[in-house]
């Protein structure tokens, strides 16, 4: 019996301390929605940047990526080039943009996840 609760008691110390407990499907999703918006002025800045370039310029960026359950960060992002219509330049910096990003607590599963931008020409 002790140590069963000693087990339990790490699990507990373990998921309220160093937030290594499994979140929800949507917690998941919501937690690195929230991670990737950080970074919505540095993502607009690329926009900007394409519409110097070309002032019609829209589409939508697909970046593929990871992230990893020993420190939350986001690993191995790439654009989908088959579902983006944006231009590869547009792309390249949407993932510079969100490169090192770190979930605030690990989640004791790695995630896989797939998130899309919309960009429109302004008028």
């Amino acid at each position: 019996m002790k140590t069963l609760f000693t087990t339990a008691l790490f699990a507990f110390a373990c998921a309220s301390i160093t937030g290594c407990a499994a979140r929800s499907a949507e917690m998941y999703r919501d937690d690195t929605r929230k991670l990737l918006e950080t970074k919505n002025d540095a993502i607009r800045a690329c926009y900007d940047a394409e519409l110097q370039k070309d002032r019609t310029a829209l589409g939508k960026v697909v970046v593929r990526f990871k992230v990893s359950s020993d420190d939350g960060a986001i690993t191995d992002a790439k654009v989908d080039e088959a579902q983006s219509s944006g231009t590869k330049s547009l792309g390249e910096c949407v993932v510079k943009a969100i490169d090192g990003l770190k979930l605030e607590q690990p989640d004791e599963r790695d995630g896989d996840a797939t998130f899309t931008w919309e960009f429109k020409a302004k008028s």
